[in-house]
């Protein structure tokens, strides 16, 4: 390849990235509005859930146990006294959980004979809520018993969460939301502009001088590469300051992987692009291999390992699943080698084999 040209044509496609608006909205308010829906509308945090309280004991640990349930900030209590009340509420979607304390409450608590017990009622329409709810009431009910009883249990357990401590659901999602962020946007950038080139006729006729074909794909991918690279510096730093997420792995290990995934998700637009040379197939193209994936099949917000074996193997297809556990361990834990190297390793591969897929298909010719 020779420098020269390569540097002439960069110099060309910087001054087409200038003048396209498109490509800084794609790089800059794109991912701004990505970190705020996914950093405040996607969360696994549930607080306030809407629950009825129902009183059919009205003595003095009934009350008390009631303030535990009011004044917890997973709840947002409402006391009633009849369970038909609490019913019609459920069934209207009011609210999505009842917790009776049933007569003689307080008068089982005292006796040795018979054990003091609540029930607890959720809306099975909404799995995931129900059961925090059945947690979140029993974890309230347990602490209280061992407040009234005054007694340690026999053994001290003393749990500790390690690498996400607050157990923030944005902390967890950053990757993720990164991964997303890289993939549309790199993969976007390069297959428009591609498509654009083809439809203008600007494309045959670069194709038709001396130039060879790792010249062009060397000067699509470097200006978009730097482009995306500043878009993800962009996207880490918005994010620290909006949400305060952790980084705790090293500058080397986050450049080494994140380049890798940058020119793997640039190549794909640039298949893309070259085989649909139309810029609405293009997006439409872009849109299905890359942000379906990653949201769903890169482990970003669905565990892999819950899934069905066939799906499973079909995760390993595509490059977002190597990232988002390369990046989520590089936010959460650090510089864990094995991990980051194992999936740098693959994600090479991918870029390698790509390459030489683009290679092939973009013909000095004009058909």
């Amino acid at each position: 390849m020779n420098f020269k040209i390569i540097k002439a044509l960069v110099v060309k496609e910087a001054k087409q990235i200038k003048r396209d608006p498109s490509n800084w909205v794609v790089a800059f308010i794109f991912p701004i509005l990505l970190l705020v829906i996914f950093g405040y509308g996607l969360s696994f945090n549930i607080e306030n859930i809407g629950i009825d309280l129902v009183m059919h004991d009205t003595g003095k640990l009934s009350q008390d146990l009631a303030n535990s349930y009011t004044d917890s900030k997973y709840f947002n209590t409402n006391v009633v006294y009849s369970l038909q009340d609490a019913k019609g509420n459920l069934e209207a979607g009011k609210t999505q959980g009842i917790v009776i304390i049933p007569e003689n409450f307080s008068k089982n608590f005292v006796s040795e004979s018979k054990k003091p017990s609540i029930q607890i009622i959720s809306d099975g329409s909404d799995p995931n809520t129900a059961v925090y709810i059945e947690g979140y009431a029993e974890g309230i009910f347990s602490r209280w018993m061992m407040k009234q009883l005054n007694a340690r249990p026999p053994i001290n357990i003393i749990d500790r969460i390690w690498f996400n401590p607050s157990t923030e659901t944005v902390n967890f999602m950053l990757a993720g939301a990164l991964t997303m962020i890289l993939s549309i946007a790199g993969a976007f950038m390069t297959s428009m502009v591609v498509a654009r080139e083809w439809e203008r006729g600007t494309m045959e006729a670069l194709i038709s001088t001396p130039v060879s074909i790792w010249e062009i794909i060397a000067s699509k991918i470097i200006p978009y590469f730097v482009l995306s690279v500043v878009a993800f510096v962009f996207s880490l730093v918005v994010s620290k300051i909006l949400f305060g997420v952790p980084f705790e792995g090293s500058v080397f290990a986050t450049s080494l992987v994140t380049s890798i995934f940058i020119i793997v998700a640039l190549l794909i637009g640039l298949i893309i692009s070259n085989a649909t040379k139309d810029q609405f197939n293009a997006s439409m193209g872009v849109m299905a291999v890359t942000f379906l994936p990653t949201m769903m099949l890169s482990g970003f917000i669905f565990e892999i390992k819950s899934m069905p074996m066939w799906l499973q193997l079909i995760t390993y297809a595509f490059p977002a699943r190597y990232y988002v556990a390369c990046l989520r361990t590089l936010c959460l834990v650090g510089d864990v080698w094995p991990i980051i190297l194992r999936n740098a390793a693959v994600l090479l591969s991918m870029a390698t084999g790509l390459a030489l897929v683009l290679r092939k298909n973009i013909k000095k010719k004009i058909a």
